[in-house]
């Protein structure tokens, strides 16, 4: 019977980490989509939860700001190197297949 105990308190611990970590996700993209990498840490003595609440989404905000600016970084080159070679490709390929393309992409 305490084996069932166990065994039902961990599933109840871990169904609260996972739920917690879903509603810190949100709140750390909701404020990322409110007030973007520029999120104000506020600290107010008199409520010291809400506080530290704040600072908790404040820096996932800012690792996320981080994470997204180094996605950025790696695959914009990557975007710019694929337009090139298509063009490429529409360029070495027949007079039909180039004016196909620019019927339709021009």
């Amino acid at each position: 019977m305490t084996a069932i105990i166990h065994l039902v308190g961990w599933h109840a611990v871990h169904f609260l980490w996972i739920t917690s970590a879903i509603i810190y996700a949100g709140l750390v993209i909701l404020g990322y989509a409110m007030e973007g990498a520029r999120y104000q840490i506020r600290f107010n003595c008199d409520s010291i939860f809400r506080s530290a609440e704040r600072l908790l989404v404040g820096i996932g905000v800012r690792a996320l700001g981080l994470i997204l600016h180094a996605a950025s970084a790696i695959l914009d080159p990557l975007f710019e190197t694929s337009a090139q070679v298509g063009e490429w490709f529409t360029r070495s390929s027949s007079a039909e297949t180039q004016a196909r393309y620019r019927s339709r992409f021009i």
